[in-house]
């Protein structure tokens, strides 16, 4: 539907054209007040113990929806209400709870916020931007490297206390393969690219880390106009380090990396209900691009 991207791309211009709709599949479809949506359901399940079933609920079904016209909101909430009232069908609707619907929408497009609200929805993460300019230079006090092979064990648990943390918020599951998979994914990003890691000391001590991926065309990159784009996947503190500008240190020694490599932006998701997490990435310069909504069940 080219007039949903027009009207996505006048809301905010870095956000890429949306993949079309597949026309084998079911679509719920809406015409209201001089407005069109049409939308359909992609099901996606997990094993309990990949790395996948860390994000979110083993059965996944994801929204696609796309809506123009004056009236956005009408349209939008009908579709909706259609695309629900569609997965509480199945026989085993009631009895699996170990899973969520999720819809991934532009985050200045408030027009269809109400709608998401009113079935049940809740924004969980947002995908944040932002484009590198000139270099600046890191607060002091702080010392960023190159995390090392024997600097694992203390990032697996620094990463799992996040993870956990994300966790008692409601935005992550709990899962019982957790720091085994996070061993395996920090032990490859220590290997090599296209993923780095920096850790932080003050005074020889470690206070934190932060883990990144350099450009090289994954799909978190198609999401947004501005390439080669990077991403940062985790940014850890040490509690006692916190208000100490070791989160800025290590930022802006990963966006340095980054504009050695040519990157023109950066990426990060962080959750909605950390009250750490948004009020660094805003003062660092990130702005909301797409917002993840998730309705929960079980």
């Amino acid at each position: 539907m080219e007039r949903h991207d027009r009207r996505v791309a006048q809301i905010d211009p870095r956000i890429a054209p949306a993949p079309p709709l597949a026309e084998d599949q079911e679509l719920a479809v809406s015409s209201r007040n001089g407005s069109v949506a049409a939308g359909r359901i992609e099901e996606y399940r997990f094993g309990k113990d990949t790395f996948e079933a860390l994000w979110g609920a083993l059965r996944r079904h994801v929204l696609q929806v796309r809506v123009f016209g004056p009236d956005p909101a009408a349209a939008f909430d009908e579709v909706l209400a259609g695309l629900l009232s569609q997965l509480g069908a199945g026989p085993d609707a009631q009895l699996d709870t170990d899973r969520s619907t999720v819809l991934t929408w532009p985050s200045l497009d408030t027009a269809c916020a109400a709608p998401l609200v009113r079935h049940g929805f809740a924004p969980l993460t947002s995908l944040v931007l932002k484009r590198l300019a000139q270099r600046t230079d890191p607060p002091g006090g702080t010392t960023v490297r190159p995390a090392r092979p024997d600097d694992l064990e203390r990032l697996v648990g620094q990463a799992e206390r996040l993870h956990l943390f994300e966790t008692q918020l409601g935005v992550l599951p709990r899962r019982a393969a957790l720091r085994t998979l996070l061993a395996d994914e920090l032990a490859g990003a220590l290997a090599g690219e296209p993923s780095f890691v920096l850790t932080a000391l003050i005074d020889g001590v470690p206070a934190g880390f932060l883990h990144g991926t350099f450009p090289h065309g994954a799909w978190i990159e198609q999401q947004v106009t501005t390439e080669p784009t990077g991403y940062l996947s985790r940014l850890f503190v040490e509690p006692e380090a916190r208000r100490k500008s070791v989160g800025q240190a290590l930022v802006a020694a990963a966006h340095a990396k980054l504009r050695a490599r040519g990157a023109q932006a950066v990426l990060l998701h962080h959750s909605l209900h950390n009250p750490l997490a948004a009020p660094l990435w805003a003062r660092v310069g990130y702005r909301p691009v797409l917002t993840t909504w998730t309705r929960n069940y079980g």
